[in-house]
């Protein structure tokens, strides 16, 4: 049973990997792991996303040594359903802060909307993800201070 996005994002109380095709990417695009978690218990989220184009990402930093510190390496030893023959990376200089509205938004209805992971997110890799946003020279520090004030118990 398929449930909506709405009724998906209302059960999202802590860090968990949501598998869902986005509207903003081309329509040829194939459905992302997005690591996800709550800002405000009611209206907010943070969403970044997983890749496994290393070398892409590398290469689109290159020039800026500490956005390319933030990408925060992940395998499928930590979760299984991620590619198995690669490594993939979380892009914390792409975190964004979405409003619930605005995420469905960005959740196309014709493909997966899944959450991958409940109570299975290992705190050492919380820890590295709040460390990346808070050193990333491309997140706002609006966006930064809003994600602190909320999981200060998780930031370095």
């Amino acid at each position: 049973m398929d449930l909506p996005p709405a009724i998906i994002l209302d059960t999202i109380s802590d860090f968990c990997i949501l598998y869902f095709k986005d509207t903003k990417h081309d329509p040829e695009a194939p459905p992302h792991f997005w690591v996800i978690f709550p800002v405000n218990p009611v209206t907010r989220f943070s969403m970044t996303i997983i890749t496994s184009q290393i070398g892409k990402r590398k290469k689109y930093y290159q020039e800026n040594n500490k956005a390319l510190k933030c990408l925060v390496k992940i395998t499928n030893d930590i979760f299984d359903f991620l590619n198995r023959e690669r490594e993939s990376v979380i892009d914390c200089n792409k975190t964004e802060l979405l409003s619930k509205e605005e995420l469905i938004k960005r959740i196309d209805p014709m493909g997966p909307c899944e959450i991958k992971t409940i109570g299975k997110f290992p705190s050492f890799l919380k820890r590295g993800i709040f460390s990346a946003i808070d050193q990333s020279p491309l997140i706002p520090p609006a966006t930064k201070k809003i994600i602190k004030d909320i999981h200060k118990d998780h930031a370095i």
